[in-house]
């Protein structure tokens, strides 16, 4: 199981509760929506969804509000000051399913654990219809209590691990590696495609391979901090540093391409100068910071050209891509896996895609078997922007194709 903390949002509950019930553009299709715990007064949503009425839907969303209107009104504070709305999703590995009563089990739980009570609305959603069967938690963490408290998020991040293993273990659910023990982050279908379009892999997955690669390679020869910055500026991955009051390192963040990410954003379990120094096994002491800081200010010369361009491969297995990279100079450096959601539309457009293509290979071969001409084609993407757009590049024509014709044949189809 995995379980994830989404950010938390400010002011009403309204998108999220559209977002899970169906009411709002969605990042997979979505049609067998049911409602698996709630503490809220409204009629479960669902069934009147279907029927085209949001009746029920708006008086949930009152509802979940309350507590948030209640307090805002005591304090007389503007709610953006307020980040009252949890959102949280527990994702099953693919083939696994829960019953409803087992759902709900763990529901309760995962809100336990998380220092939810009674006292706070929320509602949890099963989306059953993809390859990974998955519930949506959203949650108002203001209280009915005297003064209205807010529920904790500190250490939501341990607390949401030690929730996820806790289930894991009730229910006999295949465990999911813990974020430090791997190198994968998620990637959003927006930057995918954003990639595919300039024909590279996305920012961030390129990031934290190169990271990745540079922590091992320092932690295998036994490195300290200065190794990892010198070989991340191999890599022409540049390194900024945040200091405390006493000005010692305390954040650190990584340069690349013109762009700076912070190493909490890229990957917290992982790239964070305390999980570096304390977990990763770069060394690090204060008498090292000047020579650090002259490390920091240290730039590749561009006269010495581009590194040598990242190796990579990727398969498509019920919806998601897995990709695999390995930064060029790097010592010893493994495979990073990364994986991405895709759309259940992009899903069904590539499997429409690949049946096509085996159908064109099964003409191109019977064409072969009747005239005995060895049938030599490459496919290569044609316009992105018309769909279904594919240009084939025949090597070696037909002998019953007129002479203009045997150099490019040109086929559009028309996928479903």
């Amino acid at each position: 199981m995995i379980g994830k903390i989404l950010k938390s949002s400010t002011g009403s509950c309204a998108n999220r509760i559209k977002y899970i019930y169906g009411g709002k553009k969605h990042d997979h299709d979505i049609v067998n929506i049911n409602t698996i715990d709630t503490n809220c007064l409204a009629f479960c949503p669902e069934v009147e969804i279907q029927r085209g009425s949001l009746e029920n839907l708006s008086c949930m969303i009152l509802d979940m509000d309350i507590a948030t209107k209640l307090k805002v009104g005591e304090q007389g504070k503007p709610k953006r000051n307020l980040r009252p709305i949890f959102h949280a999703v527990l994702s099953l590995d693919t083939g696994e399913s829960l019953t409803p009563t087992q759902w709900t089990i763990a529901v309760r739980h995962y809100l336990k654990l998380m220092g939810f009570k009674r006292t706070t609305k929320y509602t949890s959603v099963l989306h059953a219809d993809t390859g990974n069967e998955h519930v949506h938690i959203v949650a108002n963490r203001v209280s009915f209590e005297p003064g209205f408290p807010m529920v904790s998020d500190k250490n939501n991040y341990e607390r949401n691990i030690q929730a996820v293993s806790e289930i894991e273990d009730m229910f006999g659910l295949r465990k999911a590696f813990r974020p430090e023990e791997t190198w994968n982050i998620t990637v959003s279908g927006r930057e995918v495609e954003g990639a595919a379009r300039a024909h590279t892999m996305p920012y961030r997955s390129r990031l934290a391979a190169r990271v990745g690669a540079c922590i091992e390679s320092t932690r295998k020869r036994n490195g300290d901090i200065l190794n990892f910055v010198r070989a991340l500026r191999r890599q022409r991955v540049y390194v900024h540093l945040r200091y405390d009051t006493e000005g010692q390192p305390k954040g650190i963040a990584y340069e690349f391409e013109g762009r700076v990410t912070a190493g909490k954003t890229l990957k917290k379990a992982r790239f964070t100068f305390q999980k570096l120094t304390t977990q990763e096994g770069i060394r690090y002491e204060p008498r090292m910071l000047p020579q650090l800081q002259a490390e920091l200010s240290k730039r590749n010369s561009a006269s010495k050209g581009k590194p040598k361009p990242v190796q990579h491969r990727y398969w498509v297995n019920r919806g998601w891509i897995y990709l695999y990279f390995v930064p060029a100079n790097t010592a010893c450096s493994p495979f990073l896996k990364l994986k991405v959601k895709r759309t259940g539309a992009q899903v069904r457009q590539e499997i429409a895609h690949e049946e096509a293509m085996a159908l064109i290979k099964a003409v191109l071969q019977i064409l072969t078997a009747l005239f005995g001409v060895a049938a030599k084609y490459t496919a290569k993407p044609g316009n992105p922007r018309v769909k279904g757009y594919t240009e084939y590049d025949q090597g070696e024509a037909f002998p019953f194709f007129a002479p203009e014709q045997r150099r490019v044949v040109q086929k559009e189809l028309q996928l479903a």
